[in-house]
This record gives C-alpha cells, sequence and structure tokens, in this order.
C-alpha cells in the first residue's frame, strides 16, 4: 500500500528538521539556586561571586527564559513560578527581585563545530561550558541588552554547563538564552510557514 504525503505531513517534517538544525538546546532539567539580598554577587553576576552560603531556594526548570517586564519583578514571578524546595527561613518569593543572585546548572546538546547562542540580559551573567573550553563574562550592571556568540565543539553530545546571573539597580530584569537558528534554518522555517498559508488558502477555496 503506497502513503500519500500529504501537505500537513510535509509541515511537521519540515518543522521537525528545524528543531534538529537548531544547535544548542536545553536537553535535561536545569537545576536552578538563588540568593536573596546579597547585593555584592549581585552586582557582580559571575560565577566567582556566588555565596558561600545555603540557597535560599531551589527549583527545576526546562528553559531559561525569564523577562520581568512581562512576568513581574519577585522570585515567584520572574521564575514563571516554579515550586520552590529546600528554602531558608527567610525566603521571599514574593519580596523584591533587587540584589538578587541565581545559579543554574545543567546539561546543554551541542552539535560539533560551532553554535551560534544569543544572552538577553539586565544585569550581569556567567556562562561556563568546560567540556567545549568556554567561559564568557559579561558581569556588573547592564540596560536590557543581547550577547550573541558561537560555543566551538569539538564533538555533538551533551556538555555540563553552569549559568550564573545578578540583578541589583532596579527593575526590570532579564535572562533568556536562546540558539540562534542558522541560515538554513531560517530557510526551514519560511518554508513552513508558506506551507501552513497555502494549507489554510486551500481550506479557505474549498470552503
Amino acid at each position: 500500500m503506497k502513503h500519500r504525503i500529504t501537505p500537513q505531513i510535509l509541515c511537521i517534517m519540515v518543522f521537525a528538521g528545524l528543531l534538529l538544525a537548531s544547535g544548542i538546546g536545553h536537553a535535561t532539567t536545569i537545576s536552578g539556586e538563588i540568593w536573596q539580598n546579597v547585593q555584592t554577587a549581585a552586582q557582580s553576576g559571575l560565577i566567582a561571586s556566588a555565596p558561600g552560603t545555603a540557597a535560599d531556594a531551589e527549583f527545576s526548570t526546562n528553559a531559561i527564559n525569564y523577562d520581568s517586564r512581562v512576568t513581574g519583578y519577585t522570585p515567584a514571578l520572574f521564575f514563571n513560578n516554579p515550586t520552590f524546595f529546600n528554602t531558608s527561613g527567610t525566603f521571599d518569593p514574593n519580596a523584591s527581585l533587587d540584589n538578587m543572585y541565581a545559579l543554574f546548572t545543567g546539561k546543554l546538546w551541542l552539535n560539533s563545530g560551532g553554535n551560534l547562542f544569543s544572552i538577553a540580559h539586565d544585569d550581569g551573567f556567567e556562562l561556563s561550558i568546560p567540556g567545549a573550553g568556554y567561559d564568557l563574562q559579561e558581569g556588573g550592571p547592564h540596560y536590557p541588552s543581547i550577547t550573541t556568540d558561537t560555543i566551538t565543539a569539538g564533538s555533538a553530545g551533551l556538555y555540563d554547563f553552569t549559568l550564573s546571573y545578578g540583578e541589583a539597580w532596579g527593575p526590570p530584569a532579564v535572562l533568556d538564552m536562546a540558539a540562534v537558528p542558522e541560515p538554513g534554518t531560517f530557510t526551514l522555517f519560511l518554508a513552513g510557514a508558506g506551507l501552513f498559508a497555502l494549507i489554510a488558502y486551500r481550506r479557505r477555496r474549498t470552503a
């Protein structure tokens, strides 16, 4: 029996290719730790400035996409209302986010060769991937901005990463890490979008 590839199936195939081509991505659950009222660490935002005390709270996430301009300027709102655990007696999920320091650990999937990515941030951060010999530091105060860079991996696979982040000097707070698709990936995206538009147009004509 022959199987016909419908436009709907072709669209799914195109967007599957888009996801596979996007490169850097979170492949496992990410562990997050946050400290409140730690001005020195918050103003630095670098890994070396991590407090020597236990975190005020921990949580898990599958993506790093935080923006207080969209959600709000408290730990609960900024981190998309996660389930906090191992909380300290002074932890307040509804307090101001000012002078907060966060540390994330997990694994990233990297393609062999260059992996283009971007980090939107306000204020400072540091991304360390020892297995790829990579360390990017953007400490201190920042207006909302985007840092784009390339991580070069010797082989495709999972790589341990540590991402630190400091929020000081008042709102907003921004931390968003994502892959930047290569030009070929944008072509796939446009092709998929065109197919969806064609399907919708044909359905309207049929109706």
